[in-house]
């Protein structure tokens, strides 16, 4: 499998390609491609792809983990692109979502013009489904651990009144080969501890090799809001403890929560960034 990451927050130094907050995977198993979030709204996903002469006419399904437009602010540039591929999602990601600190309120949801336009385009996903070969949508992210505090300045609108946002609109991705599975998660707002313990009951005689994504350590593009050290830590051995080989991680697990991760999983770790290239 092959994973290049279209978008994310950072680059290389050297780097022509774009960047924005957000986040945005091309998936490549086999015969399949599957474009995992489409990144933010400045368009930055799509005009790397063309950059790395990767053809996103060739893509067959697309995945959105959440209803935030650093995720899916791509999406209607890559419809102009993509005249097939079927988009999976959430009906929890149509809601409106926003972003409130200091008494600011600031709307993150998806593009309006997404269902009124493409309305054919967009399956709504409630149970896990087999998308593809191998590629499995998570919908269900059971509760056993506390979600991060970093969700806390995130609200939803739901029956016209505006409440901190449980997301019930997030999802994540499973990417099955022998006896292993691959986790790609968005931003993990459920938790990624909650998501692993989801994937190991969906799929219990199977090892977690990989989790690739954002945990949320970090909200949005405040780099003073991070999560609690232990609130790190706890997630990092976790992650040890259950012997998953290698994680990929970057957008708003932000600089302190890697960092703190680093020190935990050393070699296991690695950050993402615009334009990377995963082979696993």
């Amino acid at each position: 499998m092959d994973v290049t990451v279209l978008s994310e927050n950072t680059k290389l130094k050297n780097s022509n390609l774009h960047t924005e907050h957000g986040l945005s995977l091309l998936v490549e198993k086999d015969d399949n491609i599957v474009l995992f979030d489409t990144g933010g709204p400045e368009g930055s996903a799509i005009q790397n792809a063309e950059s790395l002469n990767l053809d996103l006419c060739d893509v067959d399904a697309v995945v959105i983990s959440h209803g935030h437009d650093d995720h899916t602010g791509g999406l209607l540039d890559f419809f102009k692109l993509n005249d097939d591929a079927p988009v999976y999602l959430k009906k929890e990601a149509l809601n409106p979502h926003y972003t409130c600190s200091s008494n600011n309120k600031e709307f993150i949801g998806m593009d309006e013009r997404i269902i009124e336009e493409y309305s054919n385009r967009i399956k709504f996903i409630s149970e896990t489904t087999e998308i593809l070969e191998d590629f499995f949508v998570m919908p269900n992210i059971y509760q056993k651990y506390p979600t991060p505090t970093t969700n806390n300045i995130l609200f939803s609108k739901e029956d016209n009144k505006i409440l901190i946002d449980k997301f019930q609109h997030e999802l994540f991705m499973a990417v099955k080969s022998i006896g292993e599975i691959d986790i790609f998660s968005g931003c993990g707002h459920k938790g990624i501890m909650n998501i692993v313990c989801s994937a190991e009951e969906a799929f219990p005689h199977m090892k977690i090799k990989t989790i690739i994504g954002g945990f949320h350590f970090q909200a949005g593009k405040i780099s003073t809001f991070t999560a609690k050290s232990e609130e790190i830590e706890n997630t990092s051995r976790m992650i040890k403890s259950d012997g998953i080989e290698k994680v990929y991680t970057g957008h708003c697990t932000g600089k302190y929560g890697y960092q703190i991760m680093k020190t935990i999983l050393e070699d296991r770790i690695d950050q993402l960034y615009t334009g990377k290239k995963i082979v696993i």
